[in-house]
C-alpha cells in the first residue's frame, strides 16, 4: 500500500474532526461557510449540531477510506463519495430549513 494517499485521508481527517469539534462543542459558527449572524433566524445549537455530525461522520469515511480501498477496491472509494456528496445534499436542505424557521 502507497503511505501518501494514507498520510492525505489522515490529515484531512484530523482536520475535518477538528472542525468538527470547534463547531459541534465549542459552538465557533463563523466556521460555517455564508453563515451570517444577523441574517439567520433559526436555532444555532440544531446548526452546530447538523454541521458537526456531518463533519465528524465525513472525518470518518474519509479516516477509513485507503483501507476499505485495500480491503474492497476502487469501488469502496465511489460509495464513500456518494456517501459524502448525499451528506451535502442532506445537510444543504437541513440548513435551509432550519434558516427559515422562526425560533
Amino acid at each position: 500500500m502507497n503511505i501518501g494517499p494514507v498520510i492525505a485521508c489522515l490529515f484531512t481527517s484530523a482536520l475535518l474532526f477538528l472542525f468538527s469539534y470547534l463547531i459541534w462543542k465549542k459552538r465557533e459558527l463563523t466556521l460555517i461557510a455564508g453563515f451570517n449572524e444577523n441574517t439567520f433566524r433559526g436555532d444555532k445549537n440544531k446548526l452546530a449540531n447538523a454541521v458537526g455530525l456531518f463533519l465528524m461522520t465525513s472525518g470518518v469515511l474519509i479516516l477509513i477510506l485507503p483501507l476499505s480501498i485495500g480491503i474492497v477496491g476502487l469501488i469502496a472509494g465511489q460509495v464513500i463519495s456518494i456517501l459524502i456528496i448525499l451528506g451535502i445534499v442532506i445537510l444543504v436542505f437541513y440548513v435551509n430549513r432550519l434558516s427559515k424557521s422562526v425560533t
